[in-house]
């Protein structure tokens, strides 16, 4: 059982800094295997669900890819050929479609909105109906749940400061609700269940709800200059927005005063790029079928989570990936650490905003992917776990180590995929990733 919790984020699942009430978490992070620092590739769905697939990194599966990439070698696929039935429920968005496409069930797809079907609004019973079906052994069932997504909702009945002190952690307690019925309908002595995120997102630090700061922010001047209808008084429009610009940056300005880099970073609208951890840590439980109990604080990655599923069920892949399994720790092992390349995930043409990276338990590096001298960050992450100081200029000698590293990644790179996508795909894509905010 393959749970994913778009845009659940590492600190909200597990630690000292949530708020939302958590139940039925709680006792599964004391029945299995937890890591406190699992790293996806990428900051949003696609890249990072390519990744986890394939256990390859993103300039392998494309860093411009729209749709899941699943006509090339992959573990779903490698899975149903070792003879497992191929269950899903997923968002009926044209980019999962090669994924709910190998399901088996006819059933397999919701309203991915905004806002997308939620597990009160019908998804958790449709979740519990399939895990009560007769479904043929042995299976592997991925579920997608965007509770967690842009435009946040909050069921009335959690729509209490008991439950957390801002929306996004209400959803959380919510959420727990339904993993622990869904859990209830699941044999954990001969069902192996992942739970974990494609990736994570901001949240206001200052108990305001993210929207309250959208419009004093940059996507509000892009949405006006969509709406802007098109006018033979040029020089008026120009002057009009750039007289916008110049009020929104003021009051953001007064807005920030006094706040961390991180608090000010939490202000900023969905969708903004980023590599922070707020964007990319997420939770990673491996729990049932004998897995014993442990909070592990190594550093692993997405890529590594299938080549574990594999070694488990005793499934030889066969491929070359950048994965790798972690089953070793379970057994209480050691591993060397492996860095996290990381790039973040625009839909659109190549920019100055598209970065790349790298993250070490220690450190985290990242820079923008067409120029190696723009927007250098270098964080330590031991003693700036909030990466509210860039010390790239004061380290050059860091930042060159990392960018050695990230340069090694790159060249022992393996062959590129490519999957081919039809106009008509892609307009529709386009339209699905306008309505989810993220172009």
């Amino acid at each position: 059982m393959f749970l994913v919790f778009d845009s659940f984020r590492a600190d909200k699942f597990y630690g000292k800094d949530k708020t939302s009430k958590t139940p039925n978490i709680d006792p599964l992070l004391k029945s299995g295997v937890y890591f406190t620092q699992a790293i996806p590739s990428a900051d949003g769905t696609t890249l990072s669900l390519n990744s986890i697939f394939t256990g390859l990194y993103p300039f392998v599966t494309g860093t411009r890819e729209m749709k899941l990439s699943l006509e090339n070698k992959n573990y779903v696929g490698a899975i149903r050929d070792f003879d497992y039935n191929i269950y899903g429920i997923m968002p009926k968005l044209t980019s999962y479609s090669p994924l709910y496409n190998l399901c088996i069930n006819q059933d397999s797809v919701y309203d991915g909105g905004p806002p997308a079907q939620s597990l009160f609004d019908g998804l958790g019973q449709k979740i519990i109906d399939l895990l009560s079906s007769k479904m043929k052994e042995p299976w592997f069932c991925y579920v997608h749940i965007m509770d967690l997504h842009w435009p946040l909702v909050v069921p009335n009945k959690y729509d209490d400061l008991q439950y957390g002190k801002n929306k996004y952690e209400k959803v959380v307690s919510s959420i727990d609700y339904w993993i622990g019925r869904i859990m209830s309908h699941i044999d954990l002595t001969k069902t192996l269940v992942v739970i974990t995120a494609d990736h994570a997102t901001t949240i206001p630090v200052d108990d305001k709800d993210v929207t309250e700061f959208e419009p004093s922010l940059d996507l509000g001047l892009k949405v006006g200059k969509r709406l802007m209808p098109k006018s033979t008084h040029n020089f008026g429009v120009k002057l009009f927005i750039k007289s916008r610009r110049i009020i929104q940056n003021a009051r953001l300005a007064q807005a920030n005063k006094n706040l961390t880099a991180y608090e000010k970073r939490s202000r900023m609208p969905y969708y903004t790029l980023s590599l922070f951890d707020e964007s990319i840590r997420v939770p990673l439980l491996f729990v049932g079928y004998g897995t014993k109990s442990a909070i592990m604080t190594d550093q692993v990655r997405s890529v590594d989570i299938f080549p574990t599923i594999a070694e488990i069920i005793d499934l030889q892949y066969g491929e070359k990936t950048h994965g790798r399994s972690l089953l070793p720790l379970f057994n209480g092992q050691k591993l060397d650490e492996q860095p996290v390349y990381l790039h973040t995930m625009p839909y659109q043409e190549p920019s100055p905003d598209d970065m790349v990276g790298i993250r070490t338990s220690k450190y985290k590096y990242f820079r923008g992917s067409l120029d190696h001298n723009h927007n250098v960050n270098l964080y330590d992450l031991q003693n700036d776990p909030f990466e509210n100081t860039n010390i790239a200029k004061d380290n050059m000698v860091i930042v060159d180590k990392m960018e050695r590293i990230l340069a090694e990644i790159i060249d022992n790179t393996l062959a590129k995929q490519k999957q081919a996508l039809s106009k008509d795909e892609e307009e529709q894509i386009r339209d699905e990733l306008k309505k989810l905010g993220y172009v």
